[in-house]
């Protein structure tokens, strides 16, 4: 029975892929869809591999554990008990309500999706692997798609950042909260993108904005708050400063709308959990740095002797932080393959960004043709990379958090002329250079 369970769920896999493959893909995406799905795919059955057979823990398995107690309620108590669980988040009745704390109920809501590919497989958990690393690729490849129609020229560096850079895939592939995140996150962006820019199916992306956004706050809601900040942001910013209707006002009187629109944005959205509120937040982050520290003796991590609970604190060390991020463990603080892998990508990012300083330098001043995005984006990094860094000090840890960060630096780095024209010689593609009215430029000189 378990074997015919397996196949049928295995033929839903590859019809899924059949389908995706048959989606409208950018041409320029199309030869790397199979060679990154596979990519994808093997990290995701890695992630398992390495945490039963090579170090016997890990995430993986406690929401592998937790999945199963669900799962456990469609067969004890009935499909009802577990759709009610499932859609409510609620234990009442069920062994899950001597388990489940109130306060921390939200750390099941990764076992819940789990639940439902399990389910599914009669508790496989690679294969339900593949179908979490299947959804973050469709996910991730929806938003490349949206970015190469976009800003065509901007395609390689778009699928190299999400769907090739290493850390990037291993580390949002299988089952991993980061599979959700990163899935969502695709599906939120990529719509956002069609609704700006596209007439089409407005509805459609709506819908899909909304699932990928849900996704992401049921697993990570600080995520899911920073990129409705985010996409509020490059809204504003556009309405406000781009809008010909208002190009009469005095972009001084324009700064003030923007910065009181927004600080009233961030402060709905910091009201939608207490730990995001602001009389609560240094705390909050404080506590989970002191945590780090303490189970992080002994390795690579972040420190910050000084740093005290207080924005003003936060503020003074964020410099820090944001590089420490971005670029340690470097090559010389690894002590194992994984932390060698890790430092060995922090290096080439670190290549990367003198890339960038030397056509700055070079370049002088740049026209960003989009700037309300890119200004939108650098925020967000500069924001979620500075909180990261101050939660998880840990640089083991980090390299996993930071994949909602690492994927659109790597892209913004790789659109330069230097690092684009080594890109486009270890492709050996050439990319097209669009006119000057074409839409799909972003900057120009």
């Amino acid at each position: 029975m378990s074997i015919l369970i397996y196949g049928l769920n295995l033929l839903v896999l590859v019809g899924l892929v059949w389908w995706l493959w048959k989606q409208n893909w950018n041409e320029k995406l199309r030869p790397f869809f199979f060679p990154t799905l596979l990519f994808k795919l093997a990290c995701g059955l890695l992630i398992g591999v390495l945490s039963f057979y090579v170090y016997d823990k890990g995430d993986t398995q406690l929401y592998y554990q937790r999945a199963l107690l669900i799962t456990d309620l469609a067969r004890d108590q009935g499909i009802g008990t577990y759709l009610h669980y499932l859609f409510f988040n609620d234990p009442t009745g069920t062994p899950l309500q001597a388990l489940q704390k109130p306060f921390y109920e939200s750390a099941w809501n990764m076992p819940r999706l789990l639940s439902v590919p399990m389910l599914l497989t009669n508790g496989n958990y690679y294969i339900s692997s593949l179908y979490l690393s299947l959804f973050s690729f469709a996910g991730l490849c929806f938003f490349v798609n949206a970015i190469a129609r976009y800003f065509a020229n901007t395609a390689i560096p778009a699928v190299v950042a999400f769907l090739l850079f290493p850390s990037v895939v291993f580390w949002s592939s299988g089952v991993l909260k980061e599979s959700v995140v990163l899935g969502g996150m695709g599906l939120l962006l990529g719509s956002s993108l069609y609704l700006l820019f596209g007439k089409s199916k407005p509805l459609l992306y709506l819908l899909l904005a909304v699932v990928g956004l849900y996704l992401i706050w049921l697993v990570k809601y600080f995520v899911a708050v920073a990129l409705v900040l985010l996409v509020a942001l490059a809204l504003l910013v556009r309405v406000i400063f781009y809008s010909a209707k208002l190009a009469h006002i005095h972009w001084l009187l324009k700064g003030m709308a923007l910065l009181f629109l927004f600080s009233g944005i961030a402060w709905l959205g910091t009201q939608l959990n207490p730990n995001l509120h602001l009389e609560a937040l240094p705390d909050v982050v404080y506590q989970n740095y002191q945590v780090s520290l303490i189970a992080s003796q002994g390795k690579p991590r972040i420190d910050f002797p000084f740093l005290e609970p207080t924005y003003l604190s936060f503020a003074l060390h964020s410099q820090l932080a944001f590089i420490g991020m971005l670029f340690r463990p470097f090559i010389w603080e690894a002590y194992n393959i994984r932390t060698f892998a890790a430092a060995f990508e922090n290096t080439l990012l670190l290549v990367l960004a003198f890339g960038l300083l030397r056509d700055l330098f070079e370049a002088g001043r740049i026209k960003w043709r989009y700037g309300y995005l890119l200004l939108a984006v650098l925020v967000y990094l500069f924001a979620m990379g500075v909180l990261l860094a101050y939660s998880m000090p840990n640089l083991g840890t980090l390299s996993r958090y930071r994949v909602v960060v690492v994927p659109f630096v790597v892209y913004l780095l790789l659109l330069c002329k230097t690092n684009s024209d080594l890109l486009s010689y270890l492709f050996l593609v050439r990319q097209h250079q669009p006119e000057e009215d074409e839409p799909a430029q972003i900057a120009a000189d």
